[in-house]
């Protein structure tokens, strides 16, 4: 994935999760590796721009979460 495409959808997952309701925020979006992410986890590792927000980004990507 480009940089620019990633920067791009990082952006699109801050403002989704922006929206995703506090309560839902606790549950599984996403398993890198057999480690399952929530939304908060999620969110964590990419505004950190972490080595797995990339794998956490396409993922979401494929999945159509982000796009």
């Amino acid at each position: 994935m480009k940089h620019d495409e990633y920067e791009r959808l990082c952006a699109v997952f801050i403002k989704t999760f922006a929206s995703v309701p506090d309560r839902l925020r606790d549950e599984i979006i996403v398993v890198i590796n057999n480690e399952p992410y929530t939304w908060r986890g999620a969110f964590i590792e990419i505004k950190a721009k972490t080595e797995k927000s990339k794998k956490i980004i396409e993922e979401l990507k494929n999945m159509k979460i982000i796009n």
